[in-house]
C-alpha cells in the first residue's frame, strides 16, 4: 500500500502547491465527484425529462468546475504547466506509449490556450444585474432540454423543434449529405453554417416567439459571456489554436474557414442577427448596459 502511494503518478505537483489557499481545490473537486457521483447518477437515471437531466449534469459536473475556476483561476496556469512539463510517470506506471501525448504537447499553442481558458472564466464568473452568472449560464444550457421535452411531447410551441420542422429537416439532410471524398473542409463548413444559420434565425428571431425565447435564456450574464468570449482578442486566439492543432488531425494545409466562422459569429450578435425581425435583444442589451451589467 505505501509503495503504491509513493509512486502514485497523480499526486499534486509543485505547480498546484504554489497556489496558496487554492492548492486544495483539485482535491476538493475530486472528493465532490467521488462523494456525489452515485447520487448524481441515480438522479440522472431516474429523471423524467431531458431538462431535468441537463440540470443534473450542470449541477454535479460543470458547476463545481466553473466555481472552482472562478475562485481559483490560477488553476489554469498550473494545469497547463503540469501538462507541458509532465515527466511521464503515469506512462511508466501503466507501461503505455507516451508518444501521442508528447506530440499533442508539442503542437499546442499553450499561450493561446491559456488566454482562451482565462477568457471563458472571465466571461462566466461574477454577477450581472444581481444574478449569479455561473447559475445563469447553467440554466441557459439546460434550456435545450426543455426544447427536447416539448418536441417529444408533440407540443408546437415557441420552445419546441416542431416550430422549426422545415429548417431542422434541411439541417439534418445537409448534415448527412456530405461526401468527405469530394467535399472540402471549407465547403462542408460553409454549407453547414448556412443551414444552421437559417435554423437559428427561425428559432431566435421569429417575431411571434422572439420575446419568449429571449426571456428564457438571454440574461445580462449571457450577454456579458458572449461579449467576452467572442471579443477580437479571443477570436485571434481561437484562430491561432485551430491553426496550431490542425496538424494533429490532418497532414493537409490548414483550411481557410473565415467565412464559416464569420457566419457563426454573426449569429452570436443576437441584436444584429435578428434586427430585421425583432428588437427584443437590443432592448435587453440596453437594459443590461443601463444597469452597468
Amino acid at each position: 500500500s505505501s509503495g503504491i502511494n509513493a509512486e502514485w503518478p497523480l499526486r499534486p505537483g509543485k505547480e498546484f502547491r504554489a497556489l496558496g489557499d487554492c492548492k486544495a481545490k483539485p482535491c476538493q473537486l475530486f472528493r465532490h465527484y467521488r462523494e456525489s457521483g452515485p447520487a448524481a447518477l441515480n438522479s440522472f437515471l431516474n429523471s423524467e425529462s431531458y431538462e431535468e437531466r441537463y440540470q443534473i449534469i450542470m449541477k454535479y459536473v460543470f458547476d463545481p468546475i466553473s466555481r472552482a475556476l472562478c475562485e481559483c483561476p490560477g488553476m489554469i496556469g498550473a494545469s497547463t504547466n503540469c501538462a507541458r512539463n509532465y515527466d511521464g510517470t503515469l506512462f511508466t506506471f501503466t507501461r503505455m506509449d507516451r508518444a501521442q501525448f508528447d506530440s499533442v504537447v508539442e503542437e499546442i499553442d499553450w499561450k493561446a490556450l491559456k488566454t482562451i481558458l482565462h477568457g471563458w472564466v472571465k466571461g462566466g464568473c461574477g454577477e450581472k444585474n444581481g444574478k449569479d452568472c455561473v447559475a445563469e449560464l447553467s440554466d441557459m444550457f439546460s434550456i435545450s432540454g426543455r426544447w427536447l421535452d416539448n418536441t417529444f411531447r408533440g407540443e408546437d410551441s415557441c420552445q419546441s423543434l416542431i416550430r422549426l420542422e422545415e429548417e431542422f429537416t434541411v439541417y439534418m439532410e445537409t448534415a448527412f449529405s456530405f461526401n468527405m471524398t469530394t467535399d472540402t473542409v471549407k465547403s462542408v463548413a460553409n454549407k453547414f453554417m448556412d443551414v444552421y444559420s437559417d435554423m437559428q434565425r427561425k428559432s431566435l428571431c421569429d417575431p411571434s416567439c422572439a420575446a419568449e425565447v429571449m426571456d428564457s435564456f438571454y440574461s445580462c450574464c449571457v450577454k456579458h459571456s458572449l461579449e467576452v468570449t467572442l471579443s477580437k482578442p479571443m477570436r485571434k486566439n481561437y484562430q491561432k489554436l485551430f491553426r496550431n492543432m490542425w496538424g494533429l488531425f490532418s497532414e493537409e494545409k490548414v483550411p481557410n474557414l473565415n467565412s464559416a466562422v464569420n457566419k457563426y459569429l454573426a449569429m452570436m450578435d443576437l441584436d444584429g442577427f435578428c434586427k430585421d425581425q425583432t428588437n427584443v435583444y437590443g432592448e435587453r442589451n440596453e437594459e443590461c448596459e443601463s444597469l452597468g451589467a
